[in-house]
């Protein structure tokens, strides 16, 4: 890690597996591979609630999340 890694870190926990919850109700579980500009990349995805409902779904390829779409995030590992 360089000093500016140190000085500067991501602003989000990345290459960590989170739960996202959206505005929406919806949430996810999911490792975050990267920040993009205001796009959060998610891999590895899990739906746990879809609009408030529980529903478990696996998600195929990678989820992309507006961060202005994001409650919060909960670090679980």
């Amino acid at each position: 890690m360089t000093i500016i890694e140190r000085l500067f870190p991501p602003a989000y926990p990345t290459l960590k597996k989170v739960i996202v919850n959206l505005r929406s109700g919806t949430s996810f579980r999911a490792v975050v591979w990267k920040c993009a500009g205001e796009f959060v990349v998610l891999r590895n995805a899990e739906m746990l609630q879809n609009l408030g409902h529980a529903e478990r779904h696996i998600v195929d390829g990678e989820v992309i999340v507006r961060l202005a779409e994001v409650d919060f995030m909960q670090v679980v590992s």
